[in-house]
């Protein structure tokens, strides 16, 4: 019993521990599996695709916004809303797309696109509304990234106030390259800011448009350089423009003091974009058309009929404007600009000579767009450099040929020479040679006789073949250098000038002949020395072919450029005195007599031992003293000597900084003084009560002197003796 016992213990405690086993291979199969199942074999392995390339504007909202320039725009996630102009029957797109070249200086992902059909108009373009006026006070220079389908196509960037377009400013640069990416750069000056927040772009700006074309553009920014000041003028006309000599009967004038004119309703319209002012040039207005880019003249009103006139007729004068345009418009007989009767046609009139009055003689027949002529409604005047070029005019006329006249309606121009400088054969102007003969009894068929033309006595030699004028007394005339002749003609294609001497020998000088204005030559006497006596010249001759007028016939030396005797030495008691320059005082220190903000040349130089300061290119030129201000509280007068040759008017400012001795728009005060044609070629002392500078309400920290004049940039000017005094 108990063996039975013993055995039936055994097997019960076998059995717990083949279950334990058991359990433990199961646990660790499940194991096993789970760790199988984690693992994939390499074959099935598949690696995760990568994210797709993002398309123009993802990875952030694309929004139309009102940009902020000097942040810049890059258009990667944002652009403004704009509009276009200049549509006439073509269309413009705009859009936001993936950069055509990524390469060179733009290697961004999103640029914008901007289309043109044909048929737009060649000054088409957009603009776009900014989030304030721009500030050029530390950055002028505005950058795009352009790429353009050709070169030399100018992109024309301009600036307006969105609330007058008015006030505006263009700039323009033009492509270098095609397809291509290159950065052009638009120089804009300290004086623009805070007047414009409107952006405007023209893209082949006067370009054909007779093509469908794509510009690419993007990353406008501003940077620094640019204009520390504005430029200097490029001068102005001193004369005026020559006055037309056709019968008024035959004449249909816009403006000329010579004409009575029509009704214009505007010399600037709106639209225009050109600073417009009304000048008088030696008496006789004209028009002054500054920052031209392009200025409408409109007679909507009272619309012209131009179909019996044969001409179109205008002077300018430039000192800068590298081309000139002219468009005509007719409105058609229904008297409205709308695309249906209307005609038109514009000139281009390359490099016009600068610095002098030309004349736009233009036949009617050559605006061949201008089919009808009974409407003319608009004139346009264009300038290059748009928006940087100043062009005044005068005499805008239409006329027929055949009221043009045989025979000057005006005299010739007055002389400025000096008399002292002077040997006159014939001038209202000067006492002329006595005794001399403009009909000598030479065998000539030429009738030489006396006219007046306007209140001048003027010779007129009809049908010349050849004519002396033979002198009382020979004329000494070596201690001249020049002889000048004024003549008109209307159909001369000839004339010479001889000098004789006893002898007689004669050399002949050639006109290069004008026809229908008045003409001045001067001639070097050279020109005759090498075979006449100067000292004894007993004839003149004129021979040619024609009917011309003469007058201010004469022998001159041009006056000195430079004072050949120094300025008057001055005989104040120095007690008296507070002097900034003068060799007759003790000077006060002046930290500089040309500030670098100046426009000017300064040169030091020595007048019969006087040292004197020259100002050459004068526009304005500043002396200060700011670092020790002078209190002329107790001073009455400003004293300085000035000598020119060819300054029209001079202007002396003078500034106080003020108690705190800084000149910030504070306490400063000043006032310029204006002194209207100064005499010229002679020293002229200029004692100026202090009390005529009314603007200078105080005086104990006067630390500025600032001389201007004109014509600004060209004129010279000689100073001494600069000083305050009681």
């Amino acid at each position: 019993m108990k063996k039975h016992n013993n055995n039936k213990n055994l097997n019960s405690t076998r059995l717990p521990i083949l279950f334990l086993l058991m359990a433990i291979g199961i646990l660790g199969s499940i194991v096993s599996c789970e760790m199988e199942d984690d693992i994939p074999p390499p074959s099935a392995y598949v690696a995760p695709e990568p994210e797709p390339e993002p398309e123009p504007g993802e990875g952030c909202t694309f929004s139309t916004i009102i940009p902020e320039l000097s942040e810049g725009m890059d258009f990667e996630c944002g652009g403004p809303e704009v509009e276009f102009f200049g549509e006439i029957d073509g269309s413009f797109t705009l859009e936001y797309i993936e950069n055509p070249d990524p390469s060179g200086i733009n290697t961004s992902e999103t640029v914008v696109a901007y289309t043109q059909t044909p048929s737009v108009e060649p000054w088409s373009g957009f603009f776009f509304d900014l989030a304030s006026k721009v500030d050029f006070t530390v950055m002028q220079t505005i950058k795009i990234k352009v790429y353009a389908p050709a070169a030399d196509q100018i992109v024309l960037l301009k600036f307006e106030d969105s609330s007058d377009g008015s006030i505006a400013k263009e700039v323009q640069a033009t492509t270098t390259v095609a397809n291509e990416w290159e950065e052009l750069s638009f120089v804009f000056s300290p004086s623009d800011s805070d007047k414009f927040d409107r952006m405007v772009l023209f893209f082949d700006f006067n370009g054909e448009k007779s093509a469908e074309s794509t510009h690419y553009f993007d990353d406008i920014v501003m940077s620094e350089g640019g204009e520390v000041e504005e430029p200097g003028a490029t001068g102005e006309p001193t004369s005026p423009a020559p006055d037309p000599t056709i019968d008024p009967m035959e004449v249909i004038s816009l403006f000329s003091d010579v004409y009575t004119d029509v009704t214009v309703d505007t010399w600037r319209t709106d639209w225009s974009n050109a600073t417009l002012e009304d000048v008088d040039i030696q008496g006789n207005a004209a028009k002054k058309y500054s920052e031209l880019s392009f200025v409408g003249v409109e007679a909507v009103s009272a619309p012209i009929d131009a179909t019996n006139m044969t001409h179109f007729r205008t002077d300018i004068w430039t000192g800068d404007a590298t081309e000139f345009r002219i468009k005509l418009v007719d409105f058609g007989a229904d008297g409205a600009f709308d695309g249906g009767d209307d005609v038109e046609h514009e000139l281009v009139f390359d490099a016009p000579a600068q610095q002098e009055w030309v004349t736009l003689d233009i036949p009617l027949s050559d605006f061949t767009g201008l089919t009808t002529r009974g409407h003319i409604a608009q004139l346009i005047f264009v300038g290059a450099p748009s928006g940087a070029n100043t062009v005044y005019v005068d005499n805008v006329l239409f006329y027929n040929e055949a009221g043009v006249s045989n025979a000057p309606i005006s005299g010739a121009p007055d002389p400025t020479i000096p008399e002292s400088n002077v040997i006159s054969v014939f001038s209202d102007a000067y006492a002329d040679v006595a005794g001399t003969d403009f009909n000598p009894n030479w065998g000539q068929a030429t009738i030489v006789t006396q006219e007046d033309i306007a209140g001048n006595n003027t010779l007129k030699y009809e049908n010349l073949n050849y004519q002396g004028t033979q002198f009382a007394t020979p004329l000494d005339v070596s201690g001249m250098t020049m002889v000048h002749v004024d003549y008109w003609t209307a159909d001369s294609s000839a004339l010479n000038l001889s000098l004789i001497s006893s002898g007689p020998v004669e050399t002949p000088y050639a006109f290069n002949i004008v026809n229908g204005e008045w003409a001045s030559v001067d001639i070097p006497l050279t020109e005759f020395s090498d075979i006449v006596d100067l000292t004894d010249v007993i004839q003149l001759k004129f021979d040619g072919n024609g009917t011309i007028y003469f007058d201010n016939i004469y022998f001159y030396s041009p006056p000195a450029t430079e004072p050949t005797a120094a300025a008057p030495t001055p005989a104040l008691a120095e007690a008296d005195v507070i002097s900034l320059f003068s060799n007759a005082y003790t000077n006060v220190p002046v930290d500089t007599w040309r500030t670098d903000w100046s426009v000017a040349t300064l040169e030091d130089i020595l007048v019969e031992g006087d040292d004197v300061k020259k100002y050459s290119d004068l526009n304005f030129v500043g002396v200060e003293t700011v670092g020790n201000q002078i209190d002329a509280t107790e001073m009455t007068h400003l004293h300085t000597d000035v000598w020119t040759a060819d300054a029209t008017e001079i202007r002396i400012k003078l500034v106080d900084f003020g108690a705190d001795g800084a000149y910030d728009g504070g306490d400063d005060v000043e006032h310029e003084i204006t002194i209207a044609n100064p005499e010229q070629n002679t020293w002229i002392s200029l004692d100026i009560p202090l009390s005529e500078f009314a603007g200078l309400t105080t005086k104990a920290n006067i630390a500025q002197l600032i001389y201007a004049g004109q014509p600004a940039g060209t004129m010279t000017i000689f100073v001494d003796n600069v000083y305050f005094h009681k």
